[in-house]
């Protein structure tokens, strides 16, 4: 039997204080109803700063961003498994994360725009990051994504997300969003494992992530990396859903441990 599997984090959430927070926005808006406020904005000077040019974005990251292939056996069977990862080096280093290929017997990559699937092997991991460097065999001249800084990014920021979401086929499927939070702190379980992931200094954002999104990247809009998409929020009540809360590295936490990635084997401690 073989299964097909998109890996992703899951973040189970709780939402017992949305009645309080709506009761308490509801009264105030109700006691401020007869005073009114207009803003004025004059043509030229818009809300919010939005990217100048999102294909100029596009243009700049996704000939860098791959899709991800694993096989691998699971409970008697032979699963293949999807994600995503950025080209870091001409020669063909990806970043990805550890869940994406933990278990993998075999891995193989597409390079955007193409169809051939391509043998990648595992350089190095840092499962307690959900980290991991895998190496295309025998490419160069390959195009490459800019990090960015991760500490400069704000709430409010705008951001993209690409990635092999879902495995559809037909290229990496883009979301827009912002940051809606940094420096979170999460413990999400493996879709592939089932293991408990402790992991920090996460941005949150609302650009939507999915399952087959993992290891792919998080831009600002200069089309610099700040991020790596790794999780995604799941309710547990079925009456309050989670949405629209995603969750990515910060690349200012992965830049310090990519020398050791490089160095081979897996992290002592991950």
């Amino acid at each position: 039997m073989t299964t097909l599997r998109t890996w992703a984090l899951l973040l189970a959430l709780s939402t017992v204080l949305a009645a309080t927070v709506g009761g308490t926005v509801g009264y105030l808006a109700a006691r401020d109803s007869q005073r009114t406020i207009v803003e004025r904005f004059s043509p030229n000077t818009p809300a919010f700063a939005k990217p100048a040019d999102i294909q100029a974005v596009l243009a700049k990251v996704e000939p860098a961003v791959v899709s991800i292939e694993t096989t691998g056996s699971r409970h008697g069977g032979t699963v293949v498994g999807a994600g995503t990862g950025m080209i870091l080096t001409a020669d063909g280093q990806v970043l990805t994360n550890n869940h994406v290929i933990a278990g993998a017997s075999s891995l193989t990559v597409t390079l955007f725009g193409q169809s051939d699937l391509l043998p990648a092997k595992v350089i190095g991991t840092d499962p307690s990051q959900d980290l991991a460097l895998i190496q295309i065999e025998g490419q160069h001249g390959l195009p490459t994504v800019e990090l960015g800084d991760s500490n400069r990014a704000l709430v409010g920021d705008n951001v993209l997300a690409i990635g092999n979401a879902l495995a559809l086929s037909g290229g990496p499927t883009v979301t827009e969003g912002i940051v809606s939070s940094t420096d979170r702190s999460l413990a999400a379980t493996s879709d592939l494992t089932g293991k408990l992931e402790n992991l920090s200094g996460l941005i949150q954002t609302d650009a939507a992530i999915n399952s087959g999104n993992s290891g792919g990247p998080l831009v600002n809009s200069d089309g610099q990396v700040i991020g790596m998409n790794t999780a995604v929020a799941e309710s547990t009540q079925g009456n309050a859903p989670a949405q629209n809360i995603g969750f990515a590295i910060a690349i200012d936490t992965i830049k310090p441990l990519l020398g050791r990635l490089r160095t081979g084997g897996t992290v002592p401690g991950g």
